[in-house]
């Protein structure tokens, strides 16, 4: 009998024992809920960092490609002269030594007409004045010694071509700065009526001597292949007159513009 009871006791024991652990699993569970429905510190879940992820994803490597160009046989036109002024060269010519001599141009003017929207150029300097004397000579000198007559000198040429060096030191380097018209309309707006107008643009940057810059400049244009507009303009048989206007910044380049008309 006593073991009968002895036995009942510690399965009674156990089976209590069994009943607390359940309650208690019961009680953290419940909490676990509370916790989740805001009642306790929130934490980071799995969805959360998936979501930064996406959001914020890890930047790709970027090959950017060589910006060499390679150059082609084929020259581009550098001026937007009517079509026909291709016929103008019919021999091919070049530069010359660089020139010591030769006519003198009249007058050189140091401003023209048209569109100044940086206020009229600076008066010339005996440097612009010798540049813009240098370069006349060395056009003449070429073109006699590719049989062509020499070009005639026009100041009021000279001085629009000088307002549009002026222009370009401010507004780039380009023909229709800084009003985008065609050089051949700003040439016409200056005052005069042609059947034939041209026009090269020249940036000298700093040179042992200011002669030698521009000349390495000029001669190249000079040397072009018979097709380039710089050498049809220079050796032209159809223009006529030239004006020539050249600004040396303080910074030492030199912009020079060649203004030609029939």
């Amino acid at each position: 009998m006593s073991l009968s009871l002895s036995w009942r006791y510690r399965l009674g024991l156990v089976l209590a024992l069994c009943l607390l652990a359940f309650c208690a699993a019961c009680g953290n569970g419940s909490g676990s809920r509370g916790q989740s429905q805001g009642t306790g510190a929130p934490t980071r879940t799995m969805s959360d960092a998936v979501g930064d992820l996406e959001q914020h994803p890890r930047p790709t490597s970027i090959v950017i490609p060589s910006q060499h160009s390679t150059p082609t046989s084929t020259p581009t036109p550098k001026s937007t002269a009517p079509a026909q002024s291709a016929s103008k060269s019919a021999q091919v010519c070049g530069a010359t030594a660089p020139a010591t001599g030769g006519a003198l141009p009249t007058t050189i003017a140091a401003t023209g007409k048209g569109s100044a929207p940086y206020g009229q150029p600076p008066a010339l300097t005996s440097e612009e004045i010798m540049l813009t004397q240098k370069l006349f000579q060395q056009i003449n000198q070429d073109r006699a010694a590719c049989g062509l007559p020499p070009f005639v000198w026009n100041a009021t040429l000279s001085g629009g071509a000088r307002l549009h060096s002026w222009n370009m030191y401010h507004c780039g380097f380009s023909h229709t700065c800084p009003d985008g018209l065609p050089q051949c309309t700003r040439i016409a707006n200056e005052g005069f009526t042609f059947s034939d107008c041209g026009e090269n643009i020249g940036l000298a940057g700093p040179y042992p001597t200011p002669w030698g810059g521009v000349y390495s400049i000029q001669a190249g244009m000079a040397n072009e292949p018979a097709s380039g507009w710089h050498h049809i303009h220079l050796f032209s048989t159809t223009l006529h007159q030239i004006g020539i206007g050249v600004y040396v910044a303080p910074n030492g380049w030199i912009w020079f513009t060649e203004d030609m008309i029939s």
